[in-house]
């Protein structure tokens, strides 16, 4: 009874009592428009990107340490930087869909955006250090229906401007597409 209640007060507020149409108003715009906008965080910043990330390490002690300094330290600032980087450039032209950010985000996930943490708290972009599926010279692999992005193990030997140049490669060869360009 009580989600009733609810569900109609929500209609009525989005309906505003029956005077708009609201079916009708969205039936025009395309479905990932309509969900971006109802259920997106529209301005994406480098801490949400990272408040999201989830690493899973090795279980190698040695090569966990790494790539927890990787994540940590190389993974997190490079995001930072990036952002920051395009926003200087960009000041007045700074678009949300094209920016660095939505494009990892997109990557990893098939979306260009993040949904508001309060209606999806779970949600994570796994970041897994994986030295078994791919070799220490392999771009990035993303897989989009779990979220996540696999990196060698060896974290490219924790070199930034090694693993900046093999991310980009790999976002810029699957951009617009799940199979590589």
């Amino acid at each position: 009874r009580s989600r009733d209640l609810a569900l109609d007060a929500i209609r009525e507020g989005l309906t505003l009592n029956g005077l708009i149409n609201i079916p009708v108003q969205f039936s025009v715009l395309p479905f990932e428009v309509v969900s971006k906008l109802a259920f997106s965080i529209p301005d994406m910043s480098a801490d949400d990107v990272i408040a999201v990330l989830k690493p899973e390490y090795s279980d190698e002690q040695i090569a966990k340490e790494e790539q927890e300094f990787f994540f940590h330290n190389i993974l997190k600032q490079f995001l930072k930087d990036k952002a920051e980087e395009e926003q200087e450039e960009n000041k007045k032209k700074f678009d949300v869909d094209t920016s660095f950010l939505s494009q990892f985000v997109k990557f990893c996930t098939g979306l260009n955006y993040l949904p508001y943490r309060i209606s999806n708290p779970e949600y994570s972009i796994v970041i897994e250090f994986n030295s078994f599926e791919c070799t220490p010279e392999d771009l990035p692999v993303a897989h989009t229906c779990e979220n996540t992005m696999k990196i060698h193990g060896s974290v490219y030997n924790n070199d930034r401007e090694k693993f900046e140049g093999k991310l980009m490669m790999a976002i810029e060869s699957t951009d617009g597409c799940f199979g590589m360009n």
